[in-house]
């Protein structure tokens, strides 16, 4: 730390002078994250920042806000009188740019969004520092502006340099300066209506990473097609958290689409298998959803078929002959775990008890999680009824096993809403999520398939808590 104020003038440009930033840390496809630790002396010094609301629509009439916490990743303190610079970009272009000083260490942009992308205006109280302003909110924790961000969904890069910690004078040397890169995402809600038969059906498609594309409907082979913006960049993947989420909203009216339990995804022509396709029957009244889910392996994976041209992700959905096995995987929708499910006995029986182990693990760093997971298991049957409900369970140390009993044979939806994560007594709830599977009794012993549903029955896959970001995302995400 260096406490000359003299030296002000030489720090304020090297640090407006920064346009790439170097990253310590990132979070693509993610609307909150707590970033990895930087040290600074005996501490380690973190940040949590989230963009709200995570699904953005034409109606959208809540608050839009960027938040920002400093705090002690050892002992998830908040610090005091930070002061840092803020750069955003969307795209290639700047949205935001300014310093911020809370003495709370706690500060929430309040955002109005502009149609003018070269300017914006921060309603604060503005003071020198750095040769520059720095904006301070008074009598809370808020500060007002207006900026061409957080009017539609997309990716938004979020670059920021910590300048004081603990006391307003005590000013880091820029090159000791942490640097901080999450690239959050806001949900692109994309409405088209698709002609089939004659027939006109509206559909929805969210995409929790960046803004959709491209969008066609194959009415010869029922084929929804899809574009996205990607970096396909595996030094930038490899360095970075990254999750794709997309969600497809099909109505049932649309029978020759929603009549079956399973669908085929691709992404740039292959296939997306296993955890990575799941389907929710359950939480709209009116219409199927179907999740695609990419963690940073399988986006490595897609990556060696990827060229120096290729600069997006193209999917496909289509419906299949019913395929159903029971899930050894799962992974939540948002919050980047992955949930390992083993049974005691190679074959699950009916009306007997079946031991479950859960083994709880970052799908970042594939390392089994050390703190304790707070979490609900929930099984629904295939009419929809919940048969076995267990709240505010404990994995300690990341595993846990629970006996399972259910009453008849077919095929179940399994849920693990992950709810927090607790180190050292204090609860991170900032990786909450849901994640959901399939659970087939009798399981044939290879898991190869099921026999199919009759045409006639409403195909029942897995039930989802809340399909909407909104509802998993809590606002106490933050102590």
């Amino acid at each position: 730390m260096h406490k000359n104020i003299l030296c002000v003038s030489c720090i304020c440009i090297v640090l407006f002078s920064i346009v790439s930033l170097i990253p310590q840390a990132h979070a693509d496809g993610f609307a909150q994250e707590n970033l990895p630790a930087a040290s600074v002396g005996y501490r380690k010094i973190s940040l949590f920042v989230k963009i709200n609301p995570p699904i953005i629509t034409s109606e959208t009439s809540q608050d839009r806000y960027l938040l920002f916490r400093w705090f002690d990743a050892n002992t998830n303190q908040t610090i005091l009188h930070t002061t840092f610079l803020v750069e955003v970009t969307r795209g290639n272009q700047f949205v935001l740019r300014s310093l911020f000083h809370t003495h709370s260490g706690i500060i929430t942009l309040k955002l109005t969004p502009s149609n003018d992308p070269q300017s914006w205006k921060i309603i604060g109280t503005p003071q020198p520092f750095l040769d520059r302003y720095m904006y301070i909110p008074q009598n809370s924790d808020t500060i007002d502006l207006v900026a061409p961000m957080l009017g539609v969904g997309g990716l938004y890069h979020i670059y920021v340099t910590l300048i004081t910690i603990d006391n307003d004078q005590n000013i880091f040397q820029p090159i000791d300066a942490p640097r901080f890169e999450p690239a959050l995402s806001v949900g692109d809600v994309s409405n088209h209506t698709v002609t089939y038969q004659g027939n006109l059906y509206n559909t929805t498609i969210i995409s929790y990473y960046d803004k959709i594309t491209d969008f066609n409907f194959d009415q010869t082979t029922k084929q929804f097609l899809w574009s996205m913006p990607f970096d396909w960049n595996t030094t930038r993947i490899a360095s970075q958290q990254v999750f794709v989420h997309e969600e497809v909203r099909i109505p049932k009216s649309f029978k020759e689409f929603s009549n079956t339990p399973t669908y085929a995804a691709s992404v740039n022509g292959n296939p997306i298998t296993g955890r990575g396709i799941i389907v929710d029957p359950y939480s709209l009244s009116d219409k199927v959803i179907a999740h695609i889910l990419l963690n940073k392996d399988d986006i490595l994976k897609l990556a060696k078929n990827a060229t120096s041209e290729t600069n997006s992700m193209n999917f496909t959905l289509v419906p299949t002959a019913a395929n159903v096995k029971t899930s050894s995987s799962i992974v939540t929708d948002f919050g980047g775990l992955e949930i390992k499910l083993g049974w005691s006995s190679a074959e699950i029986t009916a009306n007997s008890k079946n031991n479950l182990n859960l083994t709880f693990s970052d799908v970042f760093t594939e390392q089994r999680l050390t703190g304790d997971v707070i979490y609900d298991l929930k099984i629904l049957d295939k009419e929809g009824s919940t048969v076995l409900m267990e709240s505010n369970q404990t994995a300690k140390g990341g595993t846990d096993s629970r006996l399972i009993n259910l009453p008849s044979n077919g095929i179940y939806s399994i849920l693990v809403n992950v709810k927090s994560i607790i180190n050292n007594d204090l609860a991170d709830t900032s990786r909450s999520g849901v994640a959901r599977g399939n659970l087939v009794i009798p399981t044939v012993t290879n898991q190869e398939t099921v026999p199919e549903f009759p045409a006639v029955t409403i195909p029942i896959l897995v039930g989802f808590v809340a399909s909407l970001i909104l509802g998993i995302i809590k606002n106490q995400a933050y102590r």
